[in-house]
């Protein structure tokens, strides 16, 4: 009886440890790795890793989207939903590599005008793929929500090659190391 007893402690351990470990590892398994494809944009000048499932946003739907012609991204890919986004823009601002830090405390210094409610996270200039990358992160509220955009920038032919991430701040769980992924991995041909 002594080592029935001594048998069945033994196991409700057994399952609690098992237990325990599952209620740890759980959360990991909801975080689903988004599998990205390296891809070839703006006619073959960049390399960017996007989503798989991107897909180019209609041209009616940008125009939507960012009604002002004069400031539309040259492309956007986007989910299925338009709850996440990359904008690609080719800006006509001259830039040399080594003024990444002051255009981004310039771009900084005009959003702060603009979004004096938003909050900022962090940024800087990294070195990527031998390009100097400029980047800053911040929340914004929009009409319902609170959106996390992610700026990051170099120079392509002497120009502003600006880039945007955004998803709501509810999906930034999901999607803030994917967007540092997709940063880091830029090559400008």
């Amino acid at each position: 009886m002594l080592a029935h007893q001594i048998n069945s402690c033994h196991m409700i351990r057994k399952l609690a440890a098992y237990t325990l470990t599952l209620l740890f590892l759980l959360p990991l398994f909801g975080k689903a790795q988004i599998k990205l494809q390296k891809r070839s944009l703006l006619n073959g000048r960049i390399e960017l890793l996007v989503p798989d499932y991107f897909k180019p946003m209609t041209a009616e739907a940008t125009a939507v989207k960012y009604p002002n012609p004069g400031k539309r991204p040259d492309l956007v890919l986007t989910d299925a939903n338009a709850e996440v986004n990359i904008l690609i823009t080719a800006t006509p601002q001259r830039i040399q590599p080594g003024q990444m830090g002051q255009y981004k405390d310039f771009m900084i210094s005009s959003l702060k005008q603009t979004h004096p409610d938003a909050t900022w996270l962090n940024n800087g200039v990294k070195t990527i793929n031998g390009k100097n990358v400029g980047y800053f992160k911040l929340i914004t509220p929009a009409v319902d929500q609170k959106v996390f955009v992610y700026y990051f920038f170099t120079n392509m032919d002497g120009k502003v090659l600006l880039f945007t991430f955004n998803c709501t701040e509810a999906l930034l769980p999901k999607w803030k190391q994917t967007a540092d992924t997709i940063m880091a991995s830029l090559v400008v041909n």
